[in-house]
């Protein structure tokens, strides 16, 4: 039995985000630099060669704009407001048989050491539902994702993702993870 864990940066028609791809914001345009102290207002998904595979996407992006509020593409809203579809990802854990999943978590560190804050750099996440965002730095204060208990072989999750860079230069050793228990 496999158990599978999919990313996909939702848009036009979903891209999956493969394990060599990168999550790549943006200041609204594909391989532009977001400005330090302001947040993305482009998501895509870099392949590792440095090509845009999100760019027949139309990828969603959401944009922290303050602790309850966010930018989707229609003006600042209050974040509770967001639809699943309008979510930057879905990501979809899946098993052969009947599962629930638990005890989920997500969170951007450093890329070497699970506890870090990642390197330069502020991330909010926030599941669709959720009234605040949360600054995602490290496992101590990851992003909390509801439970679903209702026995499925597949389960999907909605997440929204911003980014802001406290320095300049690319931050390609920071990474995102998710962490849960399934049984």
């Amino acid at each position: 039995m496999a158990l599978t864990t999919t990313f996909k940066l939702q848009g036009t028609s979903d891209t999956t985000i493969e394990a060599t791809d990168f999550l790549a914001f943006s200041d609204g345009t594909f391989g532009n630099p977001v400005a330090v102290s302001s947040y993305n207002g482009g998501t895509h998904v870099r392949s590792s060669g440095g090509a845009d595979d999100s760019s027949a996407n139309t990828p969603n992006n959401v944009k922290y704009v303050a602790s309850g509020t966010a930018d989707w593409g229609d003006g600042t809203e209050a974040l509770a407001n967001m639809l699943d579809s309008e979510a930057t990802l879905k990501i979809t854990i899946a098993y052969d048989s009947n599962i629930t999943v638990t005890d989920i978590s997500m969170y951007a560190y450093d890329g070497t050491t699970t506890t870090n804050a990642p390197t330069n750099m502020t991330v909010q996440m926030a599941e669709v539902g959720d009234s605040a965002w949360t600054q995602a730095h490290g496992s101590g204060s990851a992003l909390a994702i509801d439970d679903s208990t209702t026995p499925a072989t597949s389960h999907d999750f909605y997440v929204a993702v911003s980014a802001s860079p406290t320095s300049v230069g690319v931050k390609s050793a920071n990474k995102a993870r998710i962490e849960f228990t399934y049984q």
